[in-house]
């Protein structure tokens, strides 16, 4: 009968695995078995300890007891949870694993998981039980997860927070860089679980990185990118276009923004629908218009205008037929002493038909005589008669030089002066205030000075270099003088 009561204690036991074991009183069966039971009650000689394991590790679990007589040990698992699983009664295992194996009265875990942290008891169910409790603490490297989009598009001047979480044993520690350098405050590094980026802009743009390290294995990293979004932006390579009838031209704005703008163009506010225009964009941002033979009425004002939900800005280009502002190319040292031969270069696309000259006595000279500094203008026709400029084409495009003799200046005299050119669309700007100044009058190197004998002063300095020049020659001839 002896054997059926262990044999029912056992059952007991397995049925109750997982759950909290009942305290069992000693059982009897028809009055037998009752003196395995004395008053001497086991106690456990193993004291509860605490393990610290990492990843992969052994531990063994000591439950070593004295008078355990036919008590059964039993051992389960408390998770971090709460959750009990008991893993052995007596030396049956409730939960078969290669990793938990029993020698004697005590276990051995090995290859631990992060899953096998806990709470270990040692238990045995006398009346009342005892228990020795041992604790794991499972140590594993830091992994890292973003808690934040790994794309964030941000409107300029708003705030933006990335975030990210990390899990390990010990508690990792988080930190911030910037793929392309510093961080926008300028350090290098930035610690804790977010970053915060306010009124962001242009360089605040980049892609941002997040690790987690805590000693353990290799730190864990992830990214997150920021895109500002921003309104559109307009600029054009030239404002003002110079052409001709018949020529090729291209109108260039050069469009930024974010999201990407659309763009379309107008002249004097009217869409250009007609297939003479040709539009084309490339990679650069550069959008192009292309007339490939202008007309007249192709002159005026057209305009770029982009726009996206950011908002809409716009930029002119002028295309006329106009000349461009001359510009002087002679030198300011005059050659002559009452002419002043001025010369510059003129660009038009048509012929230029009239050119307005103005000079005047340079205004530091006029401090007592303001009313020299006044003006002088004059046009001239390059077609007119004598006296007008020459046209020297400098090569078979537009650009021309051309040239005037300015006449009646005064000598040594500073001068400044300003030029135009006309063609048949109209006048182009003044060009650049030019200083120039005339020759200096000469001065003899000596006037006729009466000496002794009728002589002249160069007359007088020949004939004495001419003396001085024969007695080096006789005194080389004669030799050194003899010795005294």
């Amino acid at each position: 009968m002896r054997g059926h009561f262990h044999h029912f204690f056992l059952l007991t036991l397995v049925a109750t695995a997982g759950s909290q074991v009942t305290h069992f009183d000693h059982y009897s069966d028809e009055g037998e078995g009752a003196d395995e039971y004395s008053d001497v009650q086991p106690v456990f000689t193993a004291k509860g300890q605490h393990f610290t394991v990492d990843v992969g590790g052994k531990v063994t679990f000591p439950c070593h007891v004295e008078n355990q007589g036919k008590y059964m040990l039993m051992f389960k698992h408390v998770m971090p949870g709460g959750e009990h699983r008991t893993l052995y009664v007596g030396d049956m295992p409730i939960r078969q694993s290669k990793r938990l194996q029993k020698l004697g009265n005590s276990f051995t875990l090995s290859g631990v998981r992060r899953s096998h942290a806990g709470s270990y008891v040692c238990r045995i169910e006398t009346s009342p039980a005892i228990e020795v409790t041992h604790t794991l603490d499972v140590q594993y490297p830091a992994t890292v997860r973003r808690l934040s989009p790994r794309l964030q598009h941000v409107v300029q001047g708003s705030s933006v927070t990335l975030e990210c979480g990390a899990d390990g044993n010990p508690p990792a520690t988080i930190t911030w860089t910037r793929q392309q350098g510093h961080l926008p405050s300028g350090s290098r590094m930035h610690e804790g679980r977010s970053i915060t980026l306010s009124n962001a802009d242009h360089d605040v743009e980049g892609t941002y990185i997040c690790t987690a390290k805590n000693g353990l294995g290799h730190p864990s990293s992830t990214d997150m990118t920021i895109e500002i979004q921003y309104p559109p932006d307009v600029t054009t390579e030239e404002s003002l276009l110079h052409t001709g009838v018949g020529r090729y031209v291209e109108l260039v704005c050069r469009v930024h923004g974010r999201p990407v703008p659309t763009v379309s163009w107008t002249k004097q506010g009217r869409p250009l629908l007609s297939e003479h225009y040709v539009f084309s964009h490339d990679t650069q941002h550069r959008h192009t218009l292309t007339i490939q033979e202008v007309r007249e009425e192709d002159f005026g004002e057209y305009t770029c205008t982009a726009e996206s939900p950011l908002g809409r800005t716009n930029t002119s280009i002028r295309l006329t037929g106009l000349p461009r502002v001359p510009r002087v190319t002679s030198s300011p040292a005059g050659g002559e002493r009452t002419t002043y031969t001025l010369t510059w270069v003129a660009e038009s696309h048509t012929p230029v038909i009239m050119y307005r000259l103005q000079y005047r006595r340079h205004k530091e000279r006029l401090i007592h005589n303001p009313s020299a500094g006044q003006w002088n203008i004059r046009l001239y026709s390059p077609n007119g008669p004598a006296g007008g400029p020459a046209l020297a084409p400098l090569s078979s495009g537009p650009v021309q030089q051309m040239t005037h003799a300015i006449t009646d200046l005064e000598p040594a005299t500073d001068y400044e002066a300003t030029v135009a050119v006309e063609n048949k669309f109209g006048w182009s700007g003044d060009s650049e205030i030019f200083h120039f100044y005339t020759k200096k009058a000469e001065v003899a190197l000596g006037k006729s000075i009466r000496g002794g004998g009728g002589c002249t002063r160069p007359a007088l300095l020949t004939t004495t270099a001419s003396l001085l020049a024969s007695l080096t020659t006789a005194l080389l001839l004669l030799g050194p003088p003899a010795a005294l």
